[in-house]
C-alpha cells in the first residue's frame, strides 16, 4: 500500500506521521497525509495494479521555518523516490497557511503530490 511505503520513506525525515489527522496530545512537527485521488491505469488484463495518486502532505509547525525546512526536506526526498513500489513522483503545488484552532499558533506547509505507484 503506497501509504505504508510514505511512511516508511518519511520516518527518518518526521517522527510524528498521521494519516488524515493528528491525535489531540500530538508534537510537533507533525506531518499529516492525506489520500485526495486514484486513478487506476488498465493494462491488457484490464484493471493494472499500478495508478495515479494524488497525496496531499501537510507539515504542522509553531515555527514557519522549521515547517518550510521540513517541507523541502520531504519534497527532496519523494522527488528521487523510484523502486518496485513507487515508479514517479511529481510535486504539484504548495500553500502556506496558519492554523490558529488549537492553543499554539501552528504554521501549515500544505503540499500537493502526484504518484505513479502499485496500489
Amino acid at each position: 500500500m503506497l501509504e505504508t511505503a510514505l511512511v516508511t520513506r518519511l520516518a527518518d525525515l518526521a517522527s510524528q506521521l498521521y494519516p488524515g489527522r493528528a491525535p489531540t496530545d500530538y508534537d510537533t512537527p507533525a506531518v499529516i497525509y492525506n489520500r485526495l485521488s486514484t486513478q487506476m491505469e488498465d493494462d491488457l488484463d484490464g484493471v493494472g495494479d499500478m495508478g495515479w495518486v494524488v497525496m496531499q502532505i501537510d507539515v504542522y509547525d509553531p515555527s514557519y521555518l522549521a515547517a518550510k525546512e521540513l517541507a523541502h526536506d520531504i519534497l527532496d526526498h519523494l522527488a528521487i523516490w523510484d523502486d518496485e513500489q513507487v515508479h514517479s513522483v511529481t510535486f504539484v503545488n504548495e500553500t502556506d497557511m496558519i492554523d490558529e484552532t488549537t492553543e499554539t499558533t501552528l504554521y501549515r506547509v500544505m503540499m500537493t503530490f502526484l504518484f505513479f505507484a502499485a496500489i
